[in-house]
């Protein structure tokens, strides 16, 4: 997967998105493509609108597709988002092949 597909700095992508979505960390030592999975799922789900649309941006769709596909767990209310943007089958989502037990 090559990332990002933004001409946007990391700096400049890391300074768009709401703060308090890593009110934990510190932004400045967050490496926004080693961290991609995290970063992503923190905004799908915790963000707003304008935080998936920076993600957008920054990586692009078929990078946020690979992105998204990998991450082990999603909220079922994130998933059926992803399903949709990306026209995806459930089936696509690591998360739905091994289900987090509760």
């Amino acid at each position: 997967m090559s990332m990002p597909s933004s001409d946007l700095p990391s700096t400049s992508v890391k300074h768009l998105l709401s703060p308090e979505l890593f009110w934990d960390v510190r932004m400045d030592e967050v490496d926004l493509e080693k961290h991609a999975a995290w970063v992503t799922q923190r905004v799908l789900e915790y963000g707003d609108w304008p935080d998936w649309q920076v993600l957008v941006r920054h990586y692009g769709q078929s990078n946020l597709a690979a992105i998204v596909t990998g991450i082990r767990s999603l909220h079922p209310r994130v998933l059926a988002f992803c399903k949709v943007w990306f026209n995806l089958p459930e089936s696509a989502f690591r998360c739905s092949t091994n289900p987090q037990s509760l």
